[in-house]
């Protein structure tokens, strides 16, 4: 049984959907109707899927009976009425990331989706499907270095050069966006660090609007996050570094893991935690430690060989949870987590002072309308 999908917008990520699907190469999913308000995008659907459906009003798609669930590529401020549209009508639905621009507007959302318990909702978080980080989250969850101290993260591989931005009239903007690099790019993640971490309890942030590049948002973020049970970790992002890095450092009382450009692994692991062993320690082995350095196991894992399409598995999976009830890779209450961090790292810099979680989505909401109505008024 496949089931019958149709894709709304028709941008980047939508073409490239169904371009996947209709070429088969989604095992069991069916490109039915696709969905954009250009006209210009029929004549390429009628050259390039033929057969399929093509909606310009999103509206007719959700109502067709003969579609079974609806995934959703459009820009961010509209994700949540599409979804709430389709869920009321029956319709399972996989957003592209983020879910939404604040967490404000999720309530009548949240409030269908309990009502609607049966349709799948999913998020296309296709980070969570690369191997070192499948590997990095069992690793974390059987304590393989232990509890951990804190945590690192440089994600700069996001360069960007000012033709990105000039694609379309909504990028990089407070109307069409929410936001730059950190509600784009970097949401990604954001993901995996509330995946792999949990909440934090507070964040510090300091973020740059338009430093390197002409837009009127973030192109630039450091994020300080502290821990109920002591852990911290720290967050770089920025899309004017054209060299980048990639570098996700975790340090537990019993070793480190380094994970390089998402697909090399280096861990090292000491046979007990390291302030038992350095109370041991004497002054003199501690001198001469770089000719005799303490006995710990390293183990190198590279994943770059490893043939998968990470769009591919979130729609796979996303079909295999309607037909198989498959556990979803990442859910709406994913998709919240990572907007409310999102929407905290921003409200910290905003007010230039530490931001506990939960905060005042009220403020949050009025300081980003503010930056809107700016933006509008040019």
């Amino acid at each position: 049984m496949s089931i019958k999908v149709g894709i709304v917008g028709l941008g980047l990520q939508g073409t490239k959907y169904a371009s996947l699907i209709h070429d088969g190469k989604v095992k069991g999913m069916a490109l039915t109707a696709v969905s954009s308000r250009s006209e210009e995008k029929r004549d390429y659907v009628q050259e390039h899927f033929k057969e399929v459906l093509f909606y310009q009003d999103y509206h007719d798609l959700v109502k067709n009976e003969a579609i079974d669930a609806v995934i959703i590529c459009v820009p961010h401020f509209q994700h949540v009425a599409i979804a709430t549209e389709a869920l009321a009508h029956n319709k399972h639905v996989l957003v592209e990331k983020p879910l939404s621009v604040h967490t404000k507007e999720l309530e009548e959302l949240n409030q269908l989706a309990e009502e609607k318990a049966d349709l799948c909702f999913g998020i296309i978080f296709n980070q969570r499907t690369k191997p070192a980080y499948q590997k990095l989250k069992d690793l974390l969850t059987d304590h393989f270095i232990g509890n951990i101290r804190n945590w690192q993260w440089t994600a700069a591989k996001t360069w960007r050069p000012r033709a990105y931005y000039e694609q379309n009239e909504w990028r990089a903007t407070w109307n069409g966006e929410g936001g730059g690099v950190l509600i784009n790019q970097a949401s990604h993640h954001i993901d995996l660090i509330t995946w792999l971490f949990g909440i934090p309890e507070k964040v510090y942030a300091h973020l740059k609007y338009g430093s390197q590049r002409e837009i009127p948002v973030d192109d630039d973020v450091t994020a300080v996050f502290t821990y109920t049970n002591g852990m911290s970790g720290v967050f770089t992002s920025r899309t004017h570094d054209f060299f980048g890095t990639d570098r996700f450092e975790i340090l537990g009382d019993k070793g480190k893991i380094m994970i390089e450009n998402g697909d090399s692994m280096n861990m090292k692991v000491f046979d007990q935690e390291e302030q038992l062993w350095s109370k041991k320690l004497s002054l003199a082995e501690f001198k001469a430690m770089e000719q005799n350095p303490p006995y710990y196991q390293e183990k190198i894992l590279n994943f770059s060989d490893v043939k998968q399409n990470p769009y591919v598995s979130i729609m796979e999976n996303f079909s295999e949870s309607i037909t198989e009830n498959t556990p979803l890779y990442a859910t709406k209450k994913d998709g919240e987590r990572n907007v409310e961090l999102i929407n905290a790292i921003y409200l910290s810099d905003w007010l230039e002072q530490e931001v506990s979680i939960p905060f005042d989505q009220s403020l949050y909401l009025e300081k980003l309308h503010a930056l809107m109505e700016k933006e509008r008024e040019g």
